[in-house]
């Protein structure tokens, strides 16, 4: 991956503490990494209470088995990107910004290894997706920030459509391998909840879009913290500040047909990520139901965004797979949980490779391009 520049995040890098900072305020920074750890290894270690040596023999039986059928499992994380990237495109289009659909999937493979591999990634695939908006595509931050901010709420409130299917269908007794209602009660129950979660966030997001003063609120509440060069950093930006909630505000201007079209591409999303569990656990023999399908990949996927500072929710989201194949009804749940983790941890290290190559070989994805001029 080339080294980033520190130009490129210069608009939204947060500004750094004065030499003056009492040394007490790094201590919580310091804790943050420590708490990132206990909780990984937490994780870990209850995965390895979970899934016993014969249990990985089996699994590594279950995998050679089925062979190079495998590889198929790539393609619907394509397809997730690829409706990713529309689904942003059809926002930039609303917001005055249109910008030829190839490069925007280019943007958006170029940042799943940072999404997938590093803790927290998410968050540091946000700001360089508004780099590289900038830098490459031309959008100026404004509207780069409240397409990222739209589109994440849209994606969100598809979630919370999957979550709350699932729920629906493991409650109608059709997502167990029995086919009994009560096995599913606590999977359906969870992915209830996590419906509500989600669309409670959703909404709220969407609201204070809407509204356009969302960021003035968020600044008003960051300038009245004891840091000094913070509340600087934030008045030389309050021009800025006003053209991202103008932004915002001309997307809700739009027709709803025109925003639930934007809509559409992140539902698919879901879609896909469905039929790449099915994918899998069809390759390994496991008859599960389409509730059961659902309920699996949408709550691995919900504790997966809230532990967003663990790699790919790395420990969380595979125990809770496995405890799920397991409350199910699924045969042989743990040795069928170890084989579906290793095929989906395989398939991720496989994009992240790919999302790394594709950074190093693309060394033009940072630069600027001639017919676009800086955004001041």
């Amino acid at each position: 991956m080339p080294p980033l520049d520190e130009s490129i995040l210069a608009d939204t890098a947060a500004p750094a503490a004065d030499a003056g900072t009492p040394p007490t305020a790094t201590r919580p920074r310091r804790l943050i990494p420590l708490l990132r750890f206990g909780l990984a290894a937490a994780a870990l270690f209850a995965l390895t209470r979970l899934i016993h040596p014969a249990d990985i023999a089996h699994a590594k039986a279950l995998v050679a088995r089925v062979g190079w059928p495998l590889a198929l499992v790539l393609l619907p994380t394509l397809f997730t990107m690829a409706m990713d990237a529309a689904g942003w495109r059809l926002i930039l289009a609303v917001l005055g910004r249109p910008v030829p659909w190839r490069r925007m999937l280019e943007l958006r493979l170029s940042v799943e290894a940072v999404g997938l591999a590093l803790p927290g990634g998410s968050v540091a695939a946000e700001a360089i997706k508004l780099a590289l908006l900038d830098r490459r595509l031309g959008v100026p931050i404004a509207p780069g920030g409240a397409s990222l901010a739209l589109g994440k709420a849209y994606l969100i409130g598809a979630e919370a459509i999957y979550l709350a299917v699932a729920a629906v269908w493991l409650l109608l007794g059709r997502g167990t391998e029995t086919g009994q209602t009560s096995a599913a009660a606590g999977p359906a129950l969870a992915a209830a909840g996590g419906a509500l979660v989600t669309t409670l966030i959703s909404g709220t997001l969407l609201i204070a879009l809407r509204q356009a003063t969302w960021v003035s609120r968020i600044a008003r509440a960051l300038m009245a913290l004891p840091s000094a060069p913070l509340r600087r950093w934030i008045e030389s930006r309050q021009s800025g500040i006003r053209a991202l909630e103008g932004a915002a505000r001309e997307f809700f201007r739009a027709s709803f047909a025109r925003r639930l079209r934007c809509f559409i591409p992140f539902l698919f999303e879901w879609v896909a990520e469905a039929v790449e569990t099915w994918l899998i656990l069809r390759c390994l023999a496991v008859p599960l139901g389409l509730g059961g399908i659902l309920g699996l990949d949408a709550i691995g996927s919900l504790l997966r965004a809230l532990v967003f500072f663990l790699p790919a929710g790395l420990g969380v989201q595979d125990a809770a797979q496995v405890l799920v194949l397991s409350a199910l009804g699924v045969p042989d749940a743990v040795a069928v949980g170890a084989a579906f983790i290793f095929v989906k941890r395989s398939k991720e290290i496989f994009w992240i490779a790919a999302g790394a190559l594709f950074l190093a070989v693309r060394r033009d994805l940072w630069q600027r391009t001639a017919d676009q001029r800086p955004v001041v």
